[in-house]
């Protein structure tokens, strides 16, 4: 299955040794992700080290195993699908269009994400984090 990570579980699985960074490590699933995820975490990385407890070298390392798990897209990559995109997430929130337009661009791929406005379109399939959990137990 491939899950198109929205930065809110990224994010969630740097603050906090849960069950977002437990899935994105060990998961058998294939992650992709727009380049705009490393705008956003660069853009807050020092909010998130503090958030997290951990010191700035042990985030780099929980960043960098993380990272090696998410296939990074640039935009150029899915830009074809940008204008469908914000016709289905624009109006609802438009830091969001890069992930529907990668979804749109990846074929029988889901978005992953834990934020409720992705429940607002049903242009695209979304998995919150429990979603992932049932999918793994059920054996996808």
């Amino acid at each position: 299955m491939i899950l198109i990570v929205d930065a809110n579980v990224v994010i969630s699985a740097l603050i906090r040794d849960g069950k977002s960074r437990e899935l994105l490590i060990y998961s058998p699933f294939t992650f992709y992700s727009p380049d705009s995820l490393l705008e956003s975490i660069e853009k807050y990385k020092d909010e998130f080290v503090k958030k997290s407890g951990l010191t700035l070298e042990e985030f780099e390392v929980v960043l960098n195993f993380i990272l090696k798990r998410i296939i990074i897209v640039k935009k150029e990559e899915y830009e074809s699908q940008l204008m469908r995109a914000n016709e289905i997430m624009g109006h609802i929130d438009v830091e969001d269009v890069a992930y529907v337009a990668l979804a749109l661009f990846i074929e029988g791929s889901v978005i992953w994400s834990d934020d409720a406005h992705f429940q607002e379109q049903d242009e695209i399939e979304v998995y919150r984090t429990e979603d992932v959990v049932r999918r793994i137990e059920g054996g996808f």
